[in-house]
């Protein structure tokens, strides 16, 4: 039971970072400038469980599970993206890391942006069974191009927000915050 929730999580983190295959005859070609209200790390810290999980003896065990993701758009047309999802079960915590970086592509007057990863590393840590941990490139199939529609919105708490999603429906997406920090 236990190697099929890591094999779920390992596939869940490939998954989350792209859908359709780059061919290799898709010139993935230099990103375009990217639209000065969105250059900079867009950070979506989203799934969790409400309550802290605690261990059999009460201590604190941190989260049962965490989800999380970060576009980081450069002026150059570059965009780097960072995925986590970790979960802890039976006091045993499983982490994996999706990042790639490529050029990306911005058609403003379509609400849309476009991901053309050219590298990335897989990572997977798991404390109950350290021999399976494992950290490598991404292989080519994993390098998927991705287009996400988006939307610069207020939140309700009047903060600068960036609606991203994969389908034009503003309510599929999630609201990525904005890092001051660059």
């Amino acid at each position: 039971m236990k190697q099929l929730f890591l094999n779920f999580l390992t596939l869940l983190t490939l998954a989350t970072s792209a859908c359709t295959k780059n061919n290799s005859s898709d010139d993935p070609g230099p990103g375009t400038s990217i639209p000065s209200n969105v250059k900079g790390k867009w950070a979506f810290g989203g799934s969790f469980s409400l309550n802290d999980f605690e261990n059999y003896d009460g201590s604190y065990g941190g989260k049962a599970f965490e989800q999380g993701m970060v576009f980081y758009f450069k002026p150059n047309g570059k965009y780097e993206l960072y995925v986590i999802n970790a979960a802890t079960s039976y006091n045993c915590r499983t982490q994996a890391f999706t990042f790639n970086t490529g050029n990306v592509t911005f058609n403003e007057s379509e609400g849309t942006f476009t991901i053309r990863p050219l590298s990335g590393t897989m990572r997977g840590y798991y404390s109950c069974a350290p021999s399976k941990n494992f950290k490598r490139d991404a292989h080519a199939d994993e390098l998927k191009t991705q287009k996400y529609y988006y939307v610069i919105r207020k939140n309700s708490q009047g903060e600068t927000v960036m609606n991203i999603s994969t389908t034009p429906s503003v309510n599929d997406g999630a609201d990525f915050d904005f890092d001051p920090s660059e």
